[in-house]
């Protein structure tokens, strides 16, 4: 299979997860839930993706792609029609939360099964590069679904904005259905490996150190998803506003991404990962000074370059180092820690949000960053 199929699949499943995550917590906002309220929504998001990551990374080594991938866009549509199909005024908030959990659980199917995909089919001295043209295509997305929404939003309401999600997704289902004889086979995972621990991959420090970088990213992105909403409504801005600061985001994703293959040649994925904490660190320490459009937008800015480089760089290093046979498997376990921290995450900000305000949260996340940067600068080090 051709990667730009891969990108188009995964152009059309991010459009839905972003859109969906803004929707979601917007259309709760305006029916007046409480921080914590939206946290407890964004955190399930990542609930159930938390519990299985890891045994869908099995099956996924053991099966191939073409039933995980159906699968989860199968979850993807059903998440979407809830709130769509039933008004907040009548059934309160109960079909937003069971169609986020269902959202998330499909896009980590999805998430997880391309990116073994692309894994596999790209030489190891390219797999960078190939990574950053799939997290490209999260980039583009990632700009659509917020802006999109913000404005279908202020102009027809939040459960159009669910619906345009839906034909979305059914588009990408028509997709994979066009290319599934393109589809890899499994890897044929032994039975052994099904019986080791659940967290067995830790014992390995390549892959453990690879997955504390990756936390840290993960809370990062977490932090700007769920905290610029907030901190957006609080300044008065709109909700296309909001969407244009976190589409801001997403563009500069998409330009420190374009530009990855060629970074990629020359700075080794440490120095990499290095920036992106330190970067992500200075971006959180300005943005709560600013609650206008235009300085919200070049911090958003500032972190997406930093965030953006760093998915290529932790993907190729988990190809890499992870033990043979065992990438789903390494890929789950990577997706069950950082939704671990979605679960947890938007809990804590939420409460601490409510209790001491959006400034500390965004100058703790800034200082734990700026700890990791150090960590990751002490790791790229050693490796040389």
């Amino acid at each position: 299979m051709k990667l730009v199929g891969v990108v188009a699949i995964v152009v059309l499943a991010h459009i839905v997860f972003t859109g969906a995550r803004v929707t979601a917590s917007l259309y709760a906002l305006a029916n007046n839930a409480s921080t914590f309220t939206v946290g407890v929504l964004m955190a399930l998001f990542a609930l159930v993706p938390m519990l299985i990551a890891v045994r869908a990374g099995k099956w996924l080594d053991a099966v191939g792609p073409t039933r995980p991938l159906f699968l989860g866009g199968a979850m993807l549509l059903v998440g979407i029609a809830l709130p769509a199909a039933f008004p907040y005024a009548v059934a309160d908030i109960a079909p937003l939360l069971v169609g986020v959990a269902l959202i998330g659980t499909g896009s980590m199917l999805i998430q997880i099964t391309v990116q073994d995909m692309v894994g596999r089919a790209a030489p190891a001295h390219e797999r960078t590069a190939a990574f950053s043209w799939l997290a490209l295509g999260a980039s583009i997305s990632g700009f659509i679904g917020p802006v999109s929404v913000g404005l279908i939003i202020d102009y027809y309401g939040h459960r159009p904005a669910f619906a345009l999600l839906g034909l979305v997704t059914a588009a990408m289902i028509a997709l994979l259905a066009f290319q599934r004889r393109g589809f890899p086979g499994g890897h044929g995972a032994h039975a052994e490996i099904s019986e080791r621990p659940f967290f067995d991959l830790l014992r390995n420090r390549d892959v453990r150190e690879i997955l504390i970088a990756t936390s840290l990213i993960s809370m990062s992105w977490d932090l700007q998803t769920f905290m610029v909403p907030v901190h957006g409504t609080r300044a008065g801005l709109s909700a296309s506003e909001i969407g244009v600061v976190l589409g801001s985001f997403a563009v500069a994703t998409f330009a420190i991404r374009l530009a990855m293959p060629w970074l990629s040649r020359t700075w080794r994925e440490w120095q990499v990962l290095t920036f992106t904490l330190f970067t992500g660190a200075t971006a959180f320490i300005l943005m709560p000074l600013f609650d206008t459009l235009a300085p919200l937008m070049a911090c958003a800015a500032l972190l997406g370059l930093g965030l953006g480089a760093a998915q290529p760089n932790v993907m190729s290093l988990l190809h890499g180092r992870s033990p043979q046979g065992r990438v789903g498997e390494a890929l789950g376990l990577r997706t069950t820690i950082m939704n671990s921290s979605h679960v947890v995450l938007p809990l804590v900000f939420g409460a601490a949000g409510s209790v001491v305000g959006a400034t500390a949260v965004f100058w703790l996340m800034a200082t734990m960053l700026g700890g990791g940067g150090l960590f990751a600068k002490r790791r790229d080090r050693r490796a040389t």
